[in-house]
């Protein structure tokens, strides 16, 4: 059976490619008029130390190579209208990155369904009558959590790597989220705050996994807000804050995760600046986990941005991936990025990146590498 279902999802990237090859008034109608695709492909160069790969999520081996990491491709048509509509995105990714973030039962899949939901929108206030558009949005499939600074797809990063707080974080539900006033108004500058709240089977990735009690829900919640004039120094800050709480598929045990960031605002356009911090809790003394990240950049033209991204985390249970319980620890980490943009369409990363635990983990307790990341996007 995984065998049939590479060759399918083969076949159909063959497929998407050649169409995609073909004259363009082909490839206008190749698809729905009002159906949006794009992907991207992902791939790096690493320097590393040997020995086992870093324990944060979507680490790339420890040892010196080349990596294909994903192939990312997406469906989409959006909600355009104020009033009754209804769109759909789909997500697909093929690569090793496909497998390890859970999605399914399988660890060695190459093509897995990042994520597919339907979006329908309920009007409130019609804009032709009370001057300004307000919706209740539905999302029903599986979507992203909406906790975190971080998204799973490297393109929307500021780093080639992930940081502590995603590893801790939720990152998939399959369920029903709500969103108010709609989930492109903040985006398109129609509100200055998105509300969301949702229930899902469990807090995991695993798409359409329940918890072993069947009445037992995980609760979703979010909310950003783009603090308006009038409010002194917070005056044009962006302020996030996401919790939820639920249960794994497997063990009685409830997990709470919290999520606060904070955009500040800075004298020049050019700077950006903001803190956030991640915290895990779960049932019993000794097992809450937690993140306080600081995330710089600046651009220095408008091709050439450097990042750097500090954390600080402490390690209440198995924060780390592959360690035994005697090798819990907490510890720092920083991160180093140049994103160039020298060709059209194409992000280039040089990275550096240092972790140090207060133990040693996977044999270490300073863990350095360096990262070229190629990221091409259509």
């Amino acid at each position: 059976m995984g065998l049939e279902v590479t060759m399918r999802w083969a076949l159909l990237l063959c497929w998407v490619s050649g169409l995609l090859a073909q004259e363009q008034p082909v490839r206008e109608n190749w698809i729905s008029p009002s159906t949006e695709f794009s992907g991207y492909v992902s791939t790096a160069y690493h320097f590393g130390e040997g020995g086992a790969p870093g324990s944060y999520a979507l680490a790339p081996t420890g040892n010196t190579g080349f990596s294909l990491d994903v192939v990312g491709l997406t469906f989409r048509k959006p909600l355009d209208e104020w009033l009754f509509d209804a769109g759909y995105r789909v997500d697909l990714w093929a690569g090793p990155d496909a497998s390890r973030l859970g999605f399914s039962e399988s660890d060695d899949n190459t093509v897995e369904l990042r994520q597919a939901y339907i979006d329908l929108r309920v009007p409130i206030a019609d804009p032709r009558t009370a001057g300004e558009a307000r919706s209740l949005d539905l999302r029903m499939g599986a979507f992203d959590s909406p906790l975190g600074y971080e998204s799973p797809d490297r393109p929307l990063n500021a780093h080639y790597t992930h940081s502590w707080g995603f590893t801790i974080e939720p990152i998939l539900h399959t369920g029903l989220m709500a969103l108010y006033p709609g989930v492109d108004a903040l985006e398109n500058g129609e509100s200055d705050y998105l509300l969301s709240f949702g229930v899902a089977n469990t807090v995991e990735p695993r798409i359409n996994a329940v918890a072993e009690n069947a009445d037992r829900q995980t609760w979703l919640s979010g909310l950003t807000w783009l603090v308006p004039d009038g409010f002194g120094s917070l005056s044009g800050s962006a302020l996030s804050a996401g919790y939820t709480n639920g249960r794994t598929r497997t063990g009685p045990n409830t997990v709470q995760n919290l999520y606060l960031a904070a955009g500040l605002p800075m004298p020049s356009e050019a700077w950006n600046l903001a803190f956030t911090y991640d915290s895990r809790m779960m049932d019993g003394p000794g097992n809450d986990d937690s993140v306080l990240g600081a995330h710089l950049s600046y651009a220095i033209s408008p091709d050439l941005t450097a990042s750097l991204r500090a954390e600080w985390f402490q390690d209440g249970t198995k924060l780390f991936s592959d360690e035994s319980a005697a090798e819990q620890t907490d510890g720092n980490s920083l991160t180093a990025t140049l994103d160039y943009r020298l060709w059209e369409n194409v992000t280039s990363r040089l990275e550096y990146r240092w972790d140090h635990t207060e133990f040693q983990v996977n044999d270490r307790n300073n863990f350095q590498s360096l990262h070229l990341g190629l990221i091409f996007q259509f």
